[in-house]
């Protein structure tokens, strides 16, 4: 178990766009309140350019990543967008001998995949959260401030119970992992596969319907993901209703939980959502069940 690195005024970071482009307006708005914070901020001319679906080609996004991970310089990689196109540099990256010198990364959605191999391969902590002042909440990236910055050395989360495991009082500590729902699923089989075991594992997703999160959930449970992790903790589940308008994505999570031997709780706020907390991955963290949930995350 780790601390994040903290930032100060005048330190260096890199912002990059290992998975899909935002718009020209949004990079500068991110640059933007980066500088306010009294970052100096590193964007390279050619972060985006011409590709089928990614912000640029493999192979630059690739060489970004790379460079941005092991600049001595810069303390803290930040990812722009998720979307789609990590998974196409993980041959690459697990190639790339860890840096001696560990940094701040944050990212989520499509980053994921970043965020498992960075936590299970560099055993670095992780962020999963991200800083878009024109998706998310104020409230947001004051608590993003606060954890980079350092201003803050926990973050605490209340939730509710899933299931009757998670309704007994008991405490858990260990660490976090997990991330994106459908970069979980795609983890399997992979160098970069979730490791679940002795540990909670934060879920949340957007835009996939009830029979689609079940169908992901299901093929976690039965290749063992859940088998020996210490608990779930379900985030948010946005935009996935149905053609007329309903949603099954609760009642299948409420049925999922209550079939699984481990406590799964549920924490709003952690996703997609506008309310997008950032939440540590690989720091010390300590799950306190019954009928109030509350997570605490060393930062």
């Amino acid at each position: 178990m780790q601390k994040l690195s903290k930032l100060k005024s005048g330190d260096t970071v890199e912002i990059i766009a290992p998975a899909a482009r935002c718009s020209d307006k949004n990079l500068s708005e991110l640059k933007e309140l980066l500088s306010s914070w009294g970052l100096n901020c590193i964007v390279q001319d050619d972060i985006f350019g011409a590709d089928l679906l990614c912000a640029n080609t493999d192979e630059r996004r690739f060489k970004s990543l790379k460079n941005a991970l092991l600049d001595p310089k810069s303390k803290a990689v930040i990812c722009a967008r998720g979307g789609y196109g990590c998974t196409r540099l993980m041959t690459e990256l697990n190639k790339v001998a860890p840096s001696a010198s560990q940094k701040i990364f944050i990212g989520m959605s499509d980053v994921t995949a970043l965020n498992l191999l960075l936590l299970q391969k560099w055993h670095w902590p992780v962020i999963h959260g991200a800083l878009a002042p024109d998706r998310f909440s104020a409230e947001s990236i004051a608590a993003a401030k606060s954890i980079l910055l350092g201003e803050i050395d926990q973050i605490e989360f209340s939730g509710s119970p899933m299931n009757t495991l998670a309704e007994k009082n008991a405490v858990i500590e260990t660490t976090i992992t997990g991330g994106n729902l459908s970069l979980l699923q795609t983890s399997i089989g992979t160098y970069w596969q979730i490791e679940g075991k002795n540990k909670i594992i934060l879920i949340e997703e957007v835009g996939e319907r009830g029979y689609r999160v079940d169908r992901m959930l299901e093929h976690l449970r039965q290749i063992g993901i859940f088998n020996s992790a210490s608990a779930i903790v379900f985030g948010d589940f946005i935009k996935g209703d149905e053609p007329d308008g309903t949603s099954l994505v609760q009642p299948v999570l409420k049925r999922f939980a209550e079939s699984l031997t481990i406590p799964v709780v549920k924490i709003a706020g952690i996703g997609h959502d506008t309310t997008n907390f950032p939440i540590p991955l690989g720091t010390k963290a300590k799950l306190t069940l019954g009928e109030k949930i509350n997570l605490t995350c060393v930062v």
